[in-house]
């Protein structure tokens, strides 16, 4: 099995106005614990307002020939062909861009190709808290952080995640199984069982939610209701 480690770096948060200034991939062969193959790339943008963040300047974006980006999308395309999941952390970000405009949609066998979180879907034994940061994870599993906010880098660490990984496969498979959106049945006083539990606060909706497969649920020790 092999799997597409994606992030993307933006303008911004909204599609609608903002636009991808930079693709980072990584193909990842589980049976082999093994980096197949790394791809980074800027895309070109007239403006960014997160440059403080991400550290890419407009004018650096813009230097890329279009023919080093079309002969990039072309590769990445065929590192979509050769994988099973694509994968990202905070992945409803991520997969958002990909949508024909901003990016090529992934798919794969003429199926959008399916996508796992591993901060929503995958189960870390070492993590201190479940649904945390790419950030906080990696430094649970003993990895060094020096760079963060650079497409490739934030997917080198969950390279370097699975690559410390015990029980890949199985990791992979658990992540796979079908997960439903939940919310917490908590007061305001207990707010901290959902937080310690990985359910994040939804200012919107104002709740605690999270996905969870079945027999998450029934170890939980508050009540949920299914969204």
């Amino acid at each position: 099995m092999n799997v597409l480690i994606i992030d993307t770096e933006t303008t911004g948060l909204d599609p609608q106005r903002d636009r991808v200034i930079e693709l980072g991939a990584i193909l990842y062969s589980i049976d082999h614990h093994s980096t197949l193959h790394q791809l980074s790339v800027l895309l070109p943008t007239e403006r960014n307002p997160q440059e403080k963040l991400n550290g890419i300047s407009a004018a650096a974006s813009q230097a890329i020939s279009d023919a080093l980006l079309h002969q990039s999308l072309a590769i990445f395309d065929q590192m979509v062909a050769e994988s099973d999941y694509a994968i990202a952390h905070n992945a409803d970000f991520d997969r958002q861009w990909f949508d024909g405009q901003h990016l090529p949609k992934i798919v794969k066998d003429s199926q959008p190709m399916p996508w796992l979180c591993t901060m929503s879907d995958f189960r870390w034994p070492l993590a201190a808290k479940q649904g945390c940061s790419l950030v906080s994870l990696a430094l649970d599993y003993g990895i060094g952080v020096n760079a963060a906010h650079r497409a490739l880098t934030d997917c080198q660490l969950i390279a370097m995640l699975f690559d410390r990984a015990t029980d890949l496969p199985a990791l992979v498979a658990i992540a796979s199984q079908p997960k439903f959106l939940y919310r917490a049945n908590v007061s305001y006083s207990d707010r901290s069982l959902a937080k310690d539990a990985g359910f994040r606060w939804n200012s919107k909706a104002k709740i605690w939610s999270r996905k969870l497969g079945e027999q998450e649920v029934e170890a939980l020790p508050f009540s949920v209701s299914r969204l």
